[in-house]
């Protein structure tokens, strides 16, 4: 009887029944005694004064006092501080994404040794007052955290259904706020192409649009300005954006605007309103060739980072066996079947992209006609192929689409589309790890992380959108950041999150 009347007191304490609800669950949370009390509002704080700094503050006072429905107090007399520091002088190319948080109870201290850990620090303190706003209180304490992954991406179809600037500016600021870093931005295929390409304009006059039955024209594209706006976007909240320019299959788009692309141009081109793999792809001639690298020069000059997604799935080989140019090439460069052929066509377009300085990935098909050394491997039937890649030395993402494909319904009772056979739950998402137990030991660094994928075929706008994506993203962010999971914790800090609302 004394020990719950004990605990019924230590309950009734301002603040202590309070849950630490950050998600990612951060390393680790050290309590320590007393309270801040924020009712008369935060200030922020920069030690230094140039323009990152300057920038990460400025998008931190945006997110407490200006962008959510839950605000936190603004400055008054007697506002506690939030201090923002860099430990060193910042190195940009550093990959370190820890940070730590000091609450105090009349302050608090947000370090870092970089600018993108700086950043998570901000976000983490960001979830700690906004889900505190009714109590205006939170324990003292001690956060160090750090990710378990360095790649932690989501990709966005925008094919299938396109979405607005506006809504990718969302999409990222939630990725932004779960501290997922890179955007897998899937731009080309069969159903449009979504980017602007100025020497070859009617990909997006044609290839951008299509007619459906009811004679409805439908589509859109976004103009290099918008590219570069969101590409800015992203960088200030630390993503990298990486575009995915599909070949050589899911490229009708692209071959309705020009049909030389395709082994059988003479032959009637549409874009396509139907979804599935479709049989004509990019022929291997040297004017597809040539194209292709005009058009990765501009996507180059678009995207700053490293990486350019090349595709490489569910490539029908029909077209080429029955191309006298794909034949006559294999004979000449003796290549023994089709996927070497692909493997050929990669490569010289992953070679192109070298002289720029930049790397390849591609989905798990392209380990079938040869792997190149520096190609990045995205594993998505599931992780066989990565574990394949890693077996050469490649490194890999992994992404095997029943743990990490949020256009699955999230339940039985969600049934739009009827045809889909599978359904991912929250449960199952969390449970999710980029790691294999066949990978050995030594070779699991070359693991970069892992990636949730929202393709669009029947996800129509963005409620939909929104609806498939949460509260899943929230558990996949937990997956690839922290290394010491626990569902039923994770359920009851998403239930008491008023950020994640």
């Amino acid at each position: 009887m004394r020990l719950i009347l004990l605990f019924a007191l230590l309950f009734s304490l301002p603040g202590f029944s309070q849950v630490i609800n950050i998600i990612p669950n951060p390393s680790k949370i050290e309590l320590k005694a007393g309270f801040l009390n924020f009712k008369q509002g935060l200030s922020i704080k920069t030690y230094g004064d140039d323009a990152e700094l300057s920038g990460i503050a400025r998008l931190f006072g945006n997110s407490l006092f200006g962008s959510k429905e839950w605000k936190v107090p603004e400055s008054k007399n007697g506002a506690k501080l939030i201090i923002l520091q860099i430990l060193e002088s910042p190195d940009n190319s550093s990959a370190d994404e820890s940070y730590s948080i000091r609450v105090f109870t009349d302050s608090v201290l947000i370090q870092s040794h970089t600018y993108r850990g700086l950043f998570y620090g901000c976000e983490s303190a960001t979830q700690l007052f906004i889900n505190s706003v009714l109590t205006n209180e939170i324990p003292c304490m001690e956060i160090t955290d750090t990710p378990q992954y360095a790649y932690r991406g989501m990709l966005l179809d925008v094919c299938r259904h396109f979405f607005s600037t506006d809504v990718v500016k969302q999409y990222i600021d939630l990725m932004a706020e779960l501290k997922l870093n890179v955007f897998h931005w899937h731009l080309t295929d069969d159903q449009g192409w979504r980017i602007e390409i100025k020497k070859y304009p009617r990909l997006t006059e044609v290839g951008g649009w299509c007619t459906q039955k009811d004679g409805f024209k439908y589509g859109g594209y976004y103009t290099q300005k918008e590219i570069k706006e969101i590409v800015a976007y992203a960088a200030e909240r630390y993503i990298t954006v990486i575009p995915e320019i599909e070949l050589p299959g899911h490229s009708s788009a692209a071959i309705a605007a020009y049909p030389f692309l395709s082994c059988t141009p003479n032959e009637p081109k549409t874009v396509p309103t139907t979804w599935g793999i479709k049989k004509d792809i990019y022929c291997p001639s040297d004017s597809t060739f040539n194209f292709l690298k005009d058009v990765l020069d501009e996507v180059c000059a678009l995207f700053p980072e490293q990486y350019i997604h090349m595709g490489g799935d569910e490539a029908p080989k029909d077209a080429w066996k029955k191309s006298r140019i794909a034949q006559a090439l294999m004979q000449r460069e003796h290549l023994k079947n089709e996927e070497e052929l692909q493997h050929y066509f990669l490569k010289k377009m992953e070679d192109y992209l070298a002289t720029k300085g930049k790397r390849c990935i591609g989905w798990g098909e392209i380990v079938k006609g040869g792997l190149s050394d520096s190609v990045l491997v995205m594993s998505w039937l599931n992780k066989k192929a990565g574990v394949k890649a890693i077996a050469h030395g490649n490194q890999v993402i992994m992404t095997p689409r029943v743990y990490c494909y949020f256009d699955y319904p999230q339940k039985l009772s969600d049934k739009k589309p009827t045809l889909w056979m599978l359904f991912l739950g929250l449960h199952k998402v969390y449970r999710f790890s980029p790691m294999a137990n066949s990978i050995p030991v030594e070779k699991r660094n070359l693991v970069l992380g892992g990636q949730a994928n929202v393709w669009t075929e029947y996800i129509i706008d963005e409620k939909r959108l929104h609806h498939q994506i949460m509260p899943r993203l929230a558990a996949m962010a937990e997956a690839l950041w922290s290394k010491h999971k626990n569902f039923a914790d994770f359920r009851e800090r998403l239930n008491n999150s008023a950020v994640l609302k």
